[in-house]
């Protein structure tokens, strides 16, 4: 209770001598008496008098005393807040309340509500203003609720806001970031209170990046400058807020640069853009509440024809018994840069480069797994068809002139993939194969593999463009790239099925080592054949001054299925 006269409201033992009057009392706090409040209770029962309450407790008042109980009585027709009141006898109805208690009442449900805003900006020429939707401003700080103020960098500046009942609305800084708040808003819960909250409901902690002409940069980053807004608001109708300004991290430009592509593939509904964004907007830890709400715009998308291969299309297409082999008849080519002396000429931009081929490659990962009579790589190959046609229709889906098989959420982590291949029996021969190449791969090359990438080629039409593989976040995926930008060091790439040519082009842009001979050098181009049960490894300095593909085969060829391992 507040005020300086009443201070508790407390059940008393000896107020039954006052006729039709509940059991109740309150504690003056300026003589530690307790006083009788029966007239608040029943219209028909007088206040009553101060000797009468005197003598209720076997003592006669003191002038100075009759004074305080005559100011404690008339101050709780103005009381702003009263405890609860539990009559001994029964709670009173409605119509037994006086006109004062009733008035006591009405003004302790309308509390009032205070916000003291304390605000600093690291940054120079940041404005602030605040739109208030419940409340209003101290009136010293009313300039607020217009054009706002220019803060201090560096210095504290500190506002109030009051209300009788709840305050909201948001801050607006530089007359574009708006972060909407609420004091003592909503339904109350069981302590009574209503919620404090800054951002959304339910949180009293935020920190939103803002800023305008963010463009794409490598990996996880975006070019740009912003500035980003963190705020921490307490509980209780006397609340504190916190706001610091300051310059975005290249992390969380990235990340605000994510979710605006993420809300922009949820405006343009387009299936495969969508599925790609949350992918990446999950790895760039966008707002939780904002990716869900994607995933619920995404199942109500249809995945359209053309962008998967189908069950059937599986089962015609990717036979062995279609494939080609042109091992032992086909060789490899160069077509040199035509300019003398040209440095992509030499064979290597630097020392320590390696690209090599393996043509028995398979046969040794999967000695331990692949049964006796039958060749691994055929083995291997009619396992991961068996496993794509058991997979949910559009687990094959098309990316480029290719299909890659992964889960639906295109995640290509090696626990994915191996669970992927489980879905119809767990250590099926797909898994075990797959663990068997994985196992392998780290142990031949000293690493470890971080990500896999199954490619189905179902003929000739199919390739893969020419690209340099994603070995971290200082390299740049297309705008539905879904890497996760691990640092790796090397790729190994095994092939099962028909015969194709790998594509390897030098490059002289600013990443490689190799240096154009002049504006027409074209590089060097080399043509090696990877045939059914090889591999071909990597390692990152050979991929930063060389790109490699599959071209379309110059003839016509059968279904091949490649499985690339990232290495870290």
């Amino acid at each position: 209770v507040t005020g300086a006269a009443v201070a508790a409201v407390a059940p008393c033992n000896g107020c039954s001598r006052i006729p039709g009057a509940p059991s109740l009392r309150l504690l003056n706090t300026a003589d530690a008496a307790w006083l009788p409040v029966a007239a608040l209770f029943a219209d028909n029962t007088q206040p009553a008098q101060p000797e009468a309450m005197s003598s209720l407790h076997g003592e006669s008042p003191t002038n100075g005393q009759q004074g305080q109980q005559d100011d404690a009585l008339r101050s709780t027709e103005t009381l702003p807040l009263v405890l609860p009141l539990v009559p001994s006898r029964g709670q009173p109805s409605a119509s037994e309340l006086t006109p004062a208690f009733r008035r006591v009442r009405s003004t302790a449900a309308a509390l009032k509500t205070r916000l003291n805003l304390a605000v600093t900006s690291h940054l120079e020429g940041v404005v602030l203003a605040v739109s208030l939707t419940e409340g209003q401003l101290d009136e010293p700080m009313a300039h607020l609720g217009g054009p706002g103020v220019e803060l201090t960098r560096g210095l504290p500046t500190v506002f109030s806001l009051q209300a009788v009942g709840a305050i909201a609305g948001s801050l607006c800084v530089n007359r574009a970031a708006r972060v909407p708040f609420g004091i003592q808003v909503g339904e109350p819960r069981s302590c009574g209170e209503r919620i404090n909250y800054v951002s959304a409901e339910h949180r009293q902690r935020t920190v939103s990046a803002h800023a305008e002409h963010l463009e794409a940069g490598s990996g996880l980053s975006a070019n740009g400058e912003g500035f980003v807004v963190e705020a921490t608001v307490t509980s209780g109708p006397l609340a504190q807020m916190t706001v610091t300004i300051r310059a975005a991290k290249r992390r969380e430009l990235g990340r605000l640069a994510q979710t605006e592509a993420l809300v922009g593939a949820m405006q343009k509904r387009s299936y495969g853009g969508l599925l790609a964004q949350i992918v990446r907007s999950r790895s760039r830890k966008v707002e939780t509440a904002l990716i869900e709400e994607a995933s619920r715009a995404l199942r109500a998308l249809q995945q359209p024809r053309g962008s998967f291969m189908t069950h059937v299309l599986l089962g015609r297409l990717m036979q062995w018994g279609r494939i080609t082999s042109l091992e032992g008849v086909a060789a490899d080519s160069q077509q040199p840069c035509p300019s003398e002396g040209c440095p992509c000429n030499a064979g290597s931009a630097q020392d320590g480069e390696i690209c090599d081929i393996r043509p028995d490659a398979v046969s040794l990962a999967l000695t331990s797994v692949a049964p006796a009579g039958v060749p691994p790589d055929k083995w291997l190959f009619k396992a991961l068809v068996q496993a794509a046609i058991t997979a949910p229709e559009g687990c094959v889906w098309k990316s480029g002139r290719k299909f890659i098989l992964s889960n639906e959420e295109r995640n290509q982590s090696p626990s994915a993939i191996v669970n992927l291949l489980e879905r119809g029996a767990a250590e099926n021969d797909a898994s075990r194969g797959m663990r068997a190449l994985v196992l392998h791969t780290e142990r031949e090359y000293k690493s470890r593999v971080t990500a896999v990438q199954i490619n189905f080629h179902p003929d000739q039409k199919s390739s893969h463009k020419q690209h340099r593989d994603i070995y971290g976040a200082g390299q740049k995926g297309g705008i539905n790239c879904t890497c996760s930008f691990m640092k790796c060091t090397g790729t190994v790439c095994y092939s099962l099925g028909s015969s194709r040519e790998i594509l390897c082009v030098t490059m002289t842009d600013s990443r490689s080592k190799y240096e154009a001979c002049g504006e027409t050098c074209q590089g060097c181009r080399c043509l090696r054949w990877m045939h059914s049960g090889s591999s071909m490894y990597f390692n990152d300095l050979w991929n930063s001054s060389h790109s490699h593909g599959v071209p379309p085969a110059r003839e016509s060829c059968g279904p091949r299925i490649s499985v690339a391992l990232l290495c870290a």
